[in-house]
């Protein structure tokens, strides 16, 4: 596996627990406490995944949201939030969240909605990477071979 996840929470006891909880599964775990903290290290190092809380003390976590998306569309982004309303969950979903967890978490819930997306867009770069190549090989079929009578 070796997937890397950046966990965003101001709340060090819910990072301790998702940093164990992650590690113990496999992936590999950075944990911050705040957006500009989030953006500094998201800019050093890739991440397959961030967990990003709703309420942060610099930053509202879907406007993080957005600032990572943009920074890298690839990575797997799911709010999770102990303060759950409609408005959260329609912004995150506006901003592209991948997934929305709920604090309390159960933590066999978690790591299936972590898993499920990033073996969603693993499966959708493999499927764009067949397509690359399907057209790459029809291009091919086109191409004047050399020796031909049609190449001068």
């Amino acid at each position: 596996m070796n997937e890397s996840v950046l966990v965003i929470d101001d709340d060090a006891a819910v990072r301790k627990v998702l940093s164990e909880i992650l590690s113990e599964n496999g992936y590999s775990v950075v944990t911050v406490e705040n957006g500009k903290q989030a953006l500094k290290t998201s800019e050093k190092e890739y991440f397959d995944a961030a967990l990003i809380d709703v309420e942060l003390p610099d930053i509202q976590g879907t406007e993080l949201l957005r600032k990572l998306k943009d920074r890298n569309p690839k990575m797997v982004k799911i709010i999770v939030t102990g303060f759950p309303s409609l408005q959260n969950a329609i912004e995150a979903v506006n901003e592209g969240a991948d997934g929305y967890v709920l604090k309390p978490f159960k933590p066999k819930e978690l790591l299936e909605t972590i898993r499920k997306h990033l073996d969603e867009k693993t499966a959708e770069y493999l499927r764009l990477r067949m397509e690359i190549d399907e057209s790459n090989r029809f291009t091919d079929q086109f191409k004047k071979p050399k020796g031909s009578m049609f190449s001068r």
